[in-house]
């Protein structure tokens, strides 16, 4: 037992954590929500210039036509990739933790399904950027089993019409993994005495799944979705790997958006501003999300 006059020397080791902690985490916050309302190119900051609430209506309200596009264009993108990943994700990951669970090998595939997430991403994002080239794995395939009409002359990133495609399948494959694991550790904390009990009651396997198992993974189900679109609307790293936001802005999401205005327009406002609505965006969607799930949980 730690005697009462040394209490507190516990606390003294987690000191230099907590002061590094106020020092980058609450310090950068505070100032990202102060620059939010200020004019800086990121040289000096005696020049910057308090400007209200001026970034905010330049591209929310319209202040600023081709800067207000480009983030709802942004903000969209964001969207169909969280949607798309949920839409999708959510069922297979489902069904593959339900074969995993009854696979002898259950071991094995889970290493292979995991593999995702273990490599590297920036290499990974490399290797898929490669496959979509004009000829690409893809490609190749596509014109090797006849059918031409599905094979990208300019290569699945390099046209505005399937770039937005070809993130969404890396996003896909990307958070398949994550959720695979969720679901598989919530089915093997189920009580087996419930399918047991189920079971001499007469139930069929369609109504213990959609009775029992199916409640029981509600929460899992909650956690991954608030996963995923906080995942989609942090996108960045594939993004800015493989096209960048292009062609065009058909790909663009929040996260370039940002990139492209602070670092290359030196406009840190606006990119501050932007990155806040981003952040109020997603913490309204999760919100939702859970009210929505708790309703029937």
């Amino acid at each position: 037992m730690i005697k009462s006059r040394n209490k507190w020397v516990p606390y003294l080791f987690l000191l230099p954590g907590v002061l590094l902690f106020l020092a980058i985490g609450i310090y950068s916050v505070g100032f990202s929500i102060m620059l939010s309302f200020y004019n800086w190119s990121g040289i000096d900051f005696s020049t910057a210039r308090f400007e209200g609430l001026a970034n905010f209506r330049q591209f929310l309200l319209g202040d600023d036509p081709i800067v207000t596009r480009n983030f709802y264009n942004a903000v969209l993108h964001n969207l169909v990739i969280a949607v798309s990943q949920v839409v999708v994700v959510v069922p297979i990951a489902l069904v593959l933790a339900f074969v995993l669970q009854n696979t002898k090998a259950a071991s094995w595939y889970r290493t292979i399904y995991f593999l995702p997430m273990i490599a590297s991403g920036v290499a990974i994002f490399y290797v898929w950027k490669g496959l979509f080239e004009p000829t690409g794995a893809f490609n190749s395939l596509f014109l090797w089993l006849g059918l031409d009409f599905l094979a990208v002359p300019g290569g699945m990133l390099g046209s505005s019409s399937t770039s937005l495609l070809g993130i969404i399948l890396t996003s896909i494959w990307g958070g398949l993994p994550g959720t695979l694991i969720l679901y598989y550790a919530g089915l093997t904390s189920i009580d087996p005495t419930l399918y047991e009990a189920a079971s001499v009651d007469g139930a069929k396997k369609s109504t213990m799944i959609m009775k029992i198992t199916w409640p029981l993974l509600k929460p899992i189900t909650l956690i991954a979705v608030i996963q995923m679109v906080n995942g989609a609307f942090q996108a960045f790293e594939n993004v800015f790997i493989m096209t960048g936001g292009g062609p065009a802005g058909s790909s663009e999401v929040i996260g370039t958006l940002v990139y492209r205005t602070a670092f290359l327009n030196n406009d840190y406002g606006l990119a501050s501003a932007i990155g806040w609505v981003s952040f109020l965006i997603t913490g309204v969607i999760a919100i939702f999300s859970i009210r929505s799930f708790q309703a029937d949980i």
